[in-house]
Parts: structure tokens; C-alpha cells; sequence
């Protein structure tokens, strides 16, 4: 089943053109075609659903929230000032390890007060079967309870690209979609205008595989489903440069009309075509404002890039700017 799957994206791969839909205009063309779109498997996991969750009222359909991460160690109110304008979404990340789980209610809280919509990951103090069968009930609670009252809607993600720690007893695709119905059950009950967004990355939708099943992942309960997309070219590594919406072809080929939160996203200079990454930056926020995505965070960091940082510098940072400041940028009331 999952095979035929891919072959079916292969082949239309293989007969698409070259350009993508949101192909760059700079010198450099996709590597890669796009694949394109066939229907929806049916196939679901076998656990019990929890409650459908409803369209969030702060993420309708027609929005999109424009936005970033930074490391720990850059201010974030600096970068605002030379950009011009707050941020319309702040991506930030904890660790339940380091306890901090009012850390990031705090976040979420100052993101509200200065008119940022929040996107906040942590991953469990226990294994994905554990959060589903309840055990952390407690954990979860500390945090969905106080973030519905931080005064604005909130993302809430629950271990972003699992795909990477997959594998161990109470750590496999049906466990975490297990655990993210029990997470969606829970804010609806204690935090109605919290989301919980599961994030996967693009790897995982990528139609040269034929060892993962993408529908194993996917959370049919989730109102906004999240995905990760970088282009994975740099000066130094020989891959191939793509477009976002090439790669967001790949995965939307899946996930059908569900709204899509972009956890994180990236591309690298390219020192022999300068301003490449800019338009790079203005194809993808173009292919979001066309296609069902809500909010985007680009990752403007150097953290885990061996191959380069991503962080967003000259040319391509006046991009961002330039795009941050547009009328189409949704906003906290």
C-alpha cells in the first residue's frame, strides 16, 4: 500500500515540469520536479479518536501568520528594532528536562502582551505511549490550563519532528498520534483557544522513500497539521536546490485540505547569486498566501546546520523584513 503509494507520487514527478509553483526567479532553477497530487489514502490508525477538533477561531483559513525563531542567545526585541515591526509569530522551543514548563507559559504570555502569536514546542517527560495512556496528565495540564488564559490564541506543539526519535517501545507513529489526540482532547477541554499543531518534517513526504508511510504520522483530529521545510542546498554539500513549494507539493499531496502551520523553514545565501535566497524567502511567502498554510516561522539560527547557518543576513534579511511589514501578515487583535 505504502509503496504503491510513492510510486503513484514518483510517476507524477516524473511527469511534471521542472518549474515548481513557486519555483525562484534568480538564476538558480529547482533540481527537482513536482510531484503532483493524487487523492488521499483512507487508510487511518487503528486507536480510538478523540473529540474532532473545530478550525481554531484565532488560525481561519485566509490568514497567515508571519513569523521566526532565534537562538536562546539573540534578543529578540533587538532584532524587532532593526526590523522595523514585531514579529506577527514568535517560534520558540523547551525542554521538560530543564523544567520548563512555566518558562513557556511565560513566553506565550509576553508574546500575547506585545501582539505575537505564540508557537511553543517541549517535548514529554515520558514516551509518546505514556502521554496517551495519561500518565502526564498533570504536565500537560500545568502548561494548557494557564496558556487559555495568557489572553490570545497560542500554537502548542507536543515533540516536534518525531520522525527522529521514532523507534523504542512507546515510541512509534501510532503511539504519537495516540498522544496527540489525547493533547487535542485536553486543550479543548482546559484551553479552547489553544491549538495543538503536531510539526512532522518534509523528509518524511519525500516520494524517493519507500520506508516510511507518511499516513502513519498524520492526525486526522488535528485542525492544523505542521510541517518542517528547508532547501537543503549549500555551497559545500552538492544537493540539490529547491523551492518550498516544490517541497510543499510533496507533503500537501497527503495532508489534503488540512491547514498547515510551517514549524520551520530555511534556505542558505548562495555567495554566487546574490539576492537568490531573498527571492527565495518572497516565492515561499507567495506560495503560502496561495495555498491553505496559516503561519510560517523561518528558523534564523546557526543551531544544528553542519552544512551552514541559516540565519537570515543581508539581502535575504531585507526580504524578510519586507514581507514582515505587509498588509497580508495576520495579527493578534
Amino acid at each position: 500500500m505504502v509503496i504503491a503509494r510513492r510510486d503513484l507520487l514518483r510517476l507524477g514527478a516524473a511527469a511534471a515540469t521542472s518549474v515548481a509553483l513557486s519555483s525562484c526567479s534568480g538564476a538558480r532553477p529547482d533540481s527537482a520536479p513536482v510531484a503532483t497530487r493524487a487523492p488521499r489514502p483512507t487508510t487511518t490508525t487503528s486507536v480510538a479518536p478523540a473529540p474532532v477538533a473545530t478550525g481554531p477561531a484565532h488560525l481561519p483559513p485566509g490568514n497567515l501568520y508571519f513569523g521566526a525563531s532565534l537562538p536562546y542567545n539573540r534578543s529578540l526585541d533587538a532584532w524587532e528594532q532593526d526590523l522595523g515591526t514585531t514579529l506577527a509569530l514568535n517560534r520558540t522551543y523547551f525542554h521538560p528536562e530543564r523544567n520548563d514548563s512555566a518558562n513557556l507559559v511565560r513566553r506565550c504570555r509576553d508574546d500575547v502582551s506585545r501582539g505575537r502569536l505564540p508557537h511553543v514546542s517541549t517535548k514529554a517527560p515520558t514516551t509518546w505511549r505514556g502521554v496517551a495512556d495519561g500518565e502526564v496528565d498533570d504536565w500537560l495540564t500545568s502548561m494548557l490550563r494557564p496558556l487559555g488564559e495568557v489572553g490570545g490564541g497560542v500554537i502548542f506543539t507536543l515533540h516536534h519532528e518525531p520522525e527522529n526519535d521514532a523507534g523504542a517501545p512507546g515510541m512509534l507513529p501510532v503511539d504519537y498520534v495516540a498522544m496527540q489526540r489525547r493533547a487535542i482532547a485536553l486543550a479543548a477541554a482546559l484551553a479552547p483557544d489553544v491549538t495543538v499543531v503536531p510539526v512532522l518534517g518534509h523528509w518524511t513526504f519525500d516520494p524517493v522513500r519507500d520506508d516510511a508511510d507518511p499516513m502513519a504520522w498524520i492526525v486526522p483530529e488535528a485542525a492544523v497539521m505542521g510541517l518542517d521545510i528547508y532547501n537543503p542546498w549549500s555551497p559545500t554539500n552538492g544537493k540539490p536546490w529547491r523551492s518550498f513549494g516544490s517541497k510543499a507539493d510533496e507533503a500537501l499531496a497527503w495532508l489534503g485540505d488540512t491547514a498547515i502551520a510551517i514549524g520551520e523553514y530555511g534556505c542558505r545565501d548562495d555567495p554566487d547569486n546574490p539576492g537568490l535566497a531573498a527571492e527565495w524567502l518572497r516565492d515561499a511567502a507567495q506560495y503560502a498566501q496561495e495555498h491553505n498554510i496559516v503561519s510560517m516561522s523561518y528558523f534564523n539560527s546557526h543551531m544544528n546546520a553542519p552544512d551552514g547557518t541559516w540565519e537570515l543576513r543581508g539581502s535575504a534579511e531585507d526580504a524578510f523584513a519586507e514581507l514582515l511589514a505587509s498588509d497580508w501578515v495576520a495579527r493578534l487583535a
